[in-house]
This record gives C-alpha cells, sequence and structure tokens, in this order.
C-alpha cells in the first residue's frame, strides 16, 4: 500500500471525525441545553401580594408575608408584625436570582438525597393580589466545592456552594449557585422588625435618665461638649456612649406581655432633625433580666439579661464623669 493512499485515507477520517465533531456541537448540545432553563422564576414580582413561607418541619411552623394598603406585614398563627427592612425585598432578589446551573434528577428517587422532600426541604409560595400561585420553590440542601480562583466567591474564601431546588410541581432537580438554604433558613421571629434605636449623634443634645431612688440625671450638649447634670463628661466615655446609639436592635422578643407596673428605667433622647425616641425598662422576675420597649418599635417587647442591651443604654453617671470632675457655672 503505497504511503500517499495511507495519507488519503488520513484525511478522510480526519474529516469524519471534524463533521461528527460538528454534528454534536450543533445537535447534542441544544438538546442538553433545552433541559435546563435560564431562569427557574419568571414573574412580575410587582404583583406579589403574599409570600408563604413553610420551614423544615424541625425549624418550626410556616409564616407569611402579606401586602396591605402598600404595606408588608408578616403573620405566623394570631400574630402579626412588621417585618424587618427590606426583607420581603431580599426574598424577592434571591428567587428571581435562581439561575439553574446543571439538572441534577428527572425524577422523584432523588428527591431524599437532595432534601426536596415536603418534610426536609424548604418551601416559598408567592401568590398574587387574588391567592393565584405564581410560583412555587422547594429548596433543598447545598453542597460546598472548592474554588480554582480563590478570589471567585464571595469574601475570598475560594469556597462555592451549590443549592438544589425543584418546583413543587415539577420532578426535576436543578443546581444552582449559592447557598438558598441559608437565606431562608430564618424562623418567623428573625424576619420580624428589631429596630430599637437609630439616631444620627450629631442630631441629639438630649438624653434624658429616669432610675430607681431618684438617681436619675440629664445629659446636655452645649455647643460641642456635652454635660452631665452640669458636669463636663469624659470625652471617650461621651464619644463611645454615642456611637453605641446610633443603631442598636434588640434581640429575644418577648411576646404577648403586658406591663403591671411603672417602667423602673426610663430614657428619652431629644434633638434635631428627629423625632424623640423613648425608652422604658421593667425588671423581670429574675433580677438579672428586663424587658425593653421602645417609641421606635413601640409594639415589641424585647429582653435583655443585665450586660445586654441593658448596658448599653442605661449608664449611670458616674460612667460619663469619673475622668472629668469639674463642673460649669
Amino acid at each position: 500500500m503505497s504511503k500517499r493512499f495511507d495519507n488519503k485515507r488520513i484525511l478522510y477520517i480526519l474529516g469524519g471525525l471534524i463533521v461528527l465533531l460538528a454534528l454534536t456541537i450543533l445537535v447534542k448540545l441544544p438538546k442538553e441545553r433545552a433541559t435546563i432553563t435560564e431562569s427557574l422564576v419568571k414573574i412580575d414580582t410587582a404583583k406579589v401580594y403574599r409570600i408563604i413561607i413553610n420551614p423544615r418541619i424541625r425549624e418550626g411552623a410556616r409564616f407569611e408575608f402579606q401586602r396591605i394598603n402598600g404595606n408588608w406585614t408578616v403573620r405566623q398563627e394570631n400574630l402579626t408584625a412588621r417585618p424587618e427592612k427590606d426583607a420581603v425585598q431580599n426574598i424577592l432578589s434571591e428567587v428571581m436570582n435562581i439561575r439553574p446551573k446543571s439538572l441534577e434528577a428527572v425524577d422523584k428517587s432523588k428527591w431524599n438525597e437532595f432534601n426536596l422532600t415536603d418534610s426536609l426541604a424548604i418551601r416559598v409560595q408567592l401568590l398574587d393580589e387574588k391567592g393565584k400561585t405564581m410560583t412555587d420553590l422547594m429548596i433543598g440542601r447545598f453542597a460546598y466545592s472548592q474554588s480554582g480562583n480563590p478570589y471567585a466567591s464571595p469574601g475570598g474564601s475560594g469556597i462555592q456552594g451549590t443549592s438544589f431546588v425543584r418546583l413543587y410541581d415539577d420532578k426535576r432537580v436543578y443546581g444552582v449557585e449559592g447557598f438558598l438554604a441559608l437565606s431562608f433558613s430564618g424562623k418567623f421571629n428573625d424576619y420580624r422588625d428589631k429596630s430599637f434605636i437609630q439616631a444620627n449623634k450629631e442630631d441629639i443634645t438630649k438624653i434624658s435618665f429616669i432610675f430607681p431612688a431618684d438617681s436619675g440625671f440629664v445629659l446636655n450638649r452645649k455647643d460641642s461638649v456635652w454635660y452631665a447634670n452640669g458636669h463636663i463628661t469624659d470625652s471617650v466615655a461621651m464619644a463611645n456612649y454615642m456611637n453605641s446609639l446610633r443603631y442598636i436592635n434588640g434581640q429575644e422578643i418577648k411576646d404577648n406581655y403586658k406591663p403591671v407596673q411603672n417602667p423602673d428605667y426610663e430614657m428619652r433622647i431629644e434633638g434635631n432633625n428627629l423625632l424623640n425616641i423613648n425608652v422604658k425598662c421593667f425588671k423581670a422576675g429574675d433580677e438579672n433580666e428586663f424587658i425593653l420597649t421602645s417609641s421606635l418599635n413601640p409594639d415589641v417587647y424585647f429582653t435583655s439579661k443585665k450586660d445586654g442591651i441593658f448596658d448599653r443604654i442605661f449608664k449611670g453617671e458616674k460612667y460619663f464623669t469619673a475622668k472629668s470632675p469639674k463642673k460649669t457655672r
């Protein structure tokens, strides 16, 4: 057999492989991509009026957000509350940004493996004004993977996550980037507004304290100097305290609490360009526990240990003046 014939045969084989590769790209890959939808949820979020979240069974009872006259509430059974700022927007954003990157299963046999059964998954339903379901999403477990690029993942940790999801009425399981289960793992109280004190320290000009046994006092700002009952305050202590007032959230909520007596401690913040903020504090049965409420969120009561937000707010006069005993005329 001549060398020329061998070369000719090799060219034929090579040409055939090229044609086969082209057919694979033109036929097979589009079919594979057709099984993965570009976006799992395609809705107009402006038409969402209810969001129902069913946590995993072991994590608590279902709760829902509802839009009434343009304002959102969050409710569980007979308890209705104001949701945390941006809570609804964050939920909608997470749902709308689900982009499947892989098809992990096509039947129910794999649901348990991906925590996508009714008892293992987190279920998120979005409904319109008439109660019609717009989307019904099941969120299962997630898996970690090491990224080749340490800067590709959030925080530059090099760790990437894949979450497994499906639509409630669909058998198919998709893998999506991120940690959706963490984003939706909160209970009812985790989504409630816990605002307690929010104030621009530059606007505050007066803080009044009412303590037991008439031991209260007043902080006043004159120009740029703070005074406690006429005594110049220690600048470092005062600065630390004012910085702490910029943003304070409560933690543990005490539902159904009804005060039966006057507050044991009170604090009032006054100033320019802000509504007065009143804080009331009641002693609980345990001498190390207190119950507090703020006019910023008047329908919510929070519990606090003595070294919690109670200590951040209620400082004695000596805290402010111990290093600066000088008194003004």
